[in-house]
């Protein structure tokens, strides 16, 4: 079926850029102000919520909903829209320099913190997607992973889907 060729296709091509500095995260990405945000967590956290939050409310544009590449350019770690949008309908292929990576969890209250250590951990590699079918392609990915983690600020957002949420984070991270 179409599903699975596409699924298939995406293997092949996510080995290939893997052994190219690239990484592949379950996100939403948003280009605001020449910097780009990725927003992760697990299905139906909010992260194509957020990035639609930050178009409606900062005029940000939507470069992913659901899969994000993260890619070493020559002006440093830049997120870049993917063709598999999952069950978004946003999907640019375009980048931007990445200027933060936003763990999200629903509440009552935002609130955002700047995560640190093993946190950074916790929060970010379950949303990586890891090429286990070949050691070489893993082990390029964690070696990227550690500079991407060492480089890019990456925050925990409490939040509910309100503007309010958009504006802590911005001028949580000066944008």
């Amino acid at each position: 079926t179409r599903e699975v060729l596409s699924e298939l296709l995406m293997v092949g091509f996510y080995s290939y850029m893997a052994l190219q500095g690239t990484l592949l995260m379950h996100a939403s990405a948003v280009e605001h102000k020449g910097k780009s945000i990725v927003f992760t967590a697990s299905s139906g956290v909010g992260k194509t919520t957020q990035a639609e939050l930050w178009a409606k409310y900062k005029g940000a544009t939507i470069l992913n909903g659901d899969k994000v590449f993260l890619k070493r350019e020559d002006d440093g770690i830049h997120a870049w829209g993917s063709p598999w949008k999952g069950s978004s309908p946003y999907a640019e292929n375009a980048s931007a320099p990445l200027r933060a990576i936003v763990a999200l969890e629903q509440a009552e209250e935002n609130s955002i913190r700047k995560l640190e250590g093993f946190e950074v951990l916790e929060y970010v590699v379950p949303h990586v997607f890891f090429p286990s079918w070949d050691e070489r392609c893993e082990q390029a990915v964690l070696t990227f992973l550690d500079q991407v983690l060492g480089e890019t600020e990456v925050y925990l957002l409490k939040c509910r889907p309100d503007e309010e949420a958009v504006e802590l984070l911005a001028s949580t991270i000066k944008e």
